[in-house]
């Protein structure tokens, strides 16, 4: 049977797919190398895999979820996406109720060796809420009258709605209302206190907001209106740091701004992250054989994996693991930009953001470029709760590119069947 030619705009689609299935894949394979090479120094003699299994059991597990998530599609957390906000608020409650403390954080639920951390789970939480608020207001063209008849009538308040329609200001601030569920979750992640984790559950639907076109200020601002805003904002965020921030923070910033006085002390982590970093060179001291990762550099496992990378894989496999990140968030924009279901536009943009954002502040903090804000490198860093998410992330945003390319195959008369076979690699056997 002759395989049916493939348009232009199908085999845009179905390179995208590919170039995403090969991108996760090859993360996963890095990470697993990565955390085998600086894993093996911790297990104390017994055995130079137990890191390295029980990643590979959270692997297991989370691409037997990503499966299911895959089968049922995205459509589903639409609907679901008030229940998820509440899941996500009582867990991070409960952290800080029931929690228990790790390296002196208080940032997972569990006992012993089983536990996770919610807040992997608020950060996709947030991304789906924002989704659906963006998608509801598009839904509606718009119109007030038609966005707040639908609000009223979906949460019961029908009494509301003669008050809300005299709201016009309020209506053109809609985009900001969007904002108020991934604020509330980053303000309950800040009291752990984890302010990179807050950080970036915050910035994706920021972000989303802002590519949406959906208005979050008066639009009849004059410029400098909108500058002293800016300024206005910026200088409540550095006040707030400055008498409300922990002092171990504050330390984080010293730290960065000048490491030389503060690299036996305070600064010791990151100026043992350049080392490794430097120590690398062009080629790498060769996987396994970077010395870094003997009790010089801590975390050299999760949130500085990427120095071991540096240090083992040289300056040419940092570029690859940047290049990759790079090409995650051009591939995932472009499955956004060619979904035409707004939801999963705006989910696929904010994983998209997520994923990709999470890996270059990551790799910043480590080169020192950004303060330490303990934030791990997506599918690298160890971690089972990071590892499940992201997988189940990645699950999502490859279902919405197979939805786009089954959609074009469609278009040009190809089944399911056809579109599938031509998407398999032409040495697997049909």
């Amino acid at each position: 049977m002759l395989k049916p030619r493939l348009t232009v705009k199908t085999r845009h689609r179905r390179t995208n797919v590919l170039w995403l299935v090969g991108i996760f894949s090859l993360l996963i394979v890095i990470g697993m190398e990565n955390i085998l090479s600086s894993t093996f120094v911790l297990d104390g003699g017994s055995t130079v895999y137990g890191y390295l299994l029980k990643q590979l059991v959270f692997l297991v597990i989370g691409l037997l979820t990503a499966r299911g998530i895959w089968h049922l599609g995205y459509q589903w957390l639409r609907h679901w996406c008030r229940l998820f906000f509440l899941a996500s608020v009582l867990l991070l409650f409960a952290v800080k109720a029931f929690g228990i403390t790790v390296n002196g954080a208080q940032r997972w639920l569990g006992y012993d060796i089983v536990s996770f951390q919610p807040s992997e789970f608020a950060k996709l939480a947030a991304i789906v809420c924002m989704a659906a608020a963006l998608t509801f207001f598009w839904d509606c063209h718009g119109e007030k009258a038609a966005v707040i008849g639908r609000f009223v009538k979906n949460w019961h308040v029908e009494e509301w709605e003669p008050f809300l329609l005299k709201k016009d200001r309020l209506f053109k601030s809609y985009g900001l209302l969007c904002l108020i569920p991934p604020l509330i979750l980053s303000a309950i992640i800040l009291l752990q206190p984890d302010a990179g984790t807050a950080i970036i559950l915050f910035v994706p639907p920021v972000l989303m907001l802002i590519c949406s076109g959906i208005p979050f200020y008066d639009r009849h601002w004059p410029w400098w209106k909108v500058l002293v805003f800016v300024i206005v904002t910026l200088a409540i965020i550095g006040l707030s740091f400055y008498f409300f921030a922990h002092d171990y923070q504050k330390d984080r910033i010293r730290a960065w701004w000048n490491p030389d006085p503060y690299k036996k002390t305070i600064g010791y982590q990151i100026y043992q992250s350049l080392v490794a970093i430097g120590s690398g060179g062009v080629w790498g001291q060769g996987m396994g054989t970077g010395i870094s990762k003997f009790s010089y550099l801590p975390e050299a496992h999760t949130d500085f994996a990427y120095a071991i990378i540096c240090q083992e894989w040289g300056f040419l496999g940092a570029i690859l693991v940047l290049v990759v990140f790079l090409a995650l968030i051009y591939f995932g924009v472009q499955a956004a930009g060619s979904c035409q279901d707004r939801f999963g536009m705006f989910l696929a943009m904010g994983i998209t953001f997520s994923l990709g954002g999470q890996g270059l502040v990551n790799m910043a903090m480590v080169t020192d470029c950004f303060p330490v804000v303990g934030v791990p490198l997506p599918f690298i860093s160890y971690g089972g709760s990071s590892l499940i998410l992201n997988l189940i992330s990645a699950a999502l945003l490859l279902r919405i590119s197979y939805d786009n390319y089954i959609d074009a195959a469609r278009a040009q008369d190809m089944t399911d069947h056809q579109a599938w076979q031509a998407l398999r690699p032409p040495f697997i056997r049909h």
